[in-house]
């Protein structure tokens, strides 16, 4: 399977931010891949196995990765242009970086334009791999944004949260993050929850939230940027 490319952004509008799911690599090896702990892989011509989504958690809440206990194999995409001044974007899990001092997800951006990044729950494989969102309610997780000042931190209202599914690589709706977490950039950490609904409305009507594996945040700015956002804990709640 071929992967997409990465395209970066030329609106600053959240209908643009729309498209990420499209500019982004649902399959790998991707251009700026990184990974997080030993991903699963294929022997050579070993048939892909039968199961597609993961099943559903007993209880009220599955965490689908939190750097530490859960999705151990995922991997992320993210896109920087090499040209001086060029919008860049950074993702990686970092150890001490996470809420409570363990591993998480650290995104960097500098410069104009797109910034953002992919985390593929799955590494991309099993290709129908996908957690069944359905049995819960919310999508949560954890968020921190850290930089010098207002001007150099990430537009708050353009940072959006963009979902992929592996059954029929059709994106959800985008959300905003600020609707859910007013004040979310002031340095601390934030808990945001999102209805599952929310995915599915408008461009989101194709989205199959039965193999959800890809979760995605992209901003966009016309002046340059350098911030770092953290994310931690991302999971679905029944609330």
């Amino acid at each position: 399977m071929t992967p997409n490319s990465h395209k970066p952004f030329a609106l600053a509008s959240l209908a643009v931010l729309a498209s990420l799911g499209t500019a982004g690599c649902l399959c790998p090896p991707c251009p700026g891949a990184v990974a997080a702990g030993p991903a699963a892989a294929a022997a050579p011509g070993a048939p892909a196995p039968a199961a597609t989504a993961a099943p559903a958690a007993t209880g009220s809440r599955l965490v689908v990765w939190d750097g530490d206990s859960a999705g151990g194999g995922a991997q992320g995409w993210d896109a920087c242009d090499q040209k001086p001044g060029a919008a860049c974007s950074k993702v990686g899990a970092a150890p001490g970086v996470g809420v409570n001092g363990g591993i998480g997800l650290k995104l960097h951006g500098e410069g104009p334009g797109w910034l953002g990044m992919g985390w593929n729950l799955f590494g991309w494989y099993p290709e129908n791999a996908g957690h069944d969102m359905t049995p819960y309610s919310h999508l949560t997780f954890q968020i921190r944004v850290e930089a010098k000042s207002a001007e150099t931190g990430p537009e708050p209202g353009s940072v959006s949260v963009l979902l992929g599914c592996s059954r029929n690589k059709k994106d959800s709706a985008t959300i905003a993050v600020e609707k859910f977490a007013k004040g979310f950039g002031d340095g601390k950490w934030h808990k945001i929850s999102i209805p599952v609904s929310e995915f599915t409305k408008g461009a989101g009507a194709g989205f199959d939230p039965q193999s959800f594996w890809e979760f995605r945040l992209g901003t966009w700015s016309a002046s340059p940027r350098n911030f770092d956002i953290y994310l931690d804990d991302i999971a679905l709640e029944k609330q």
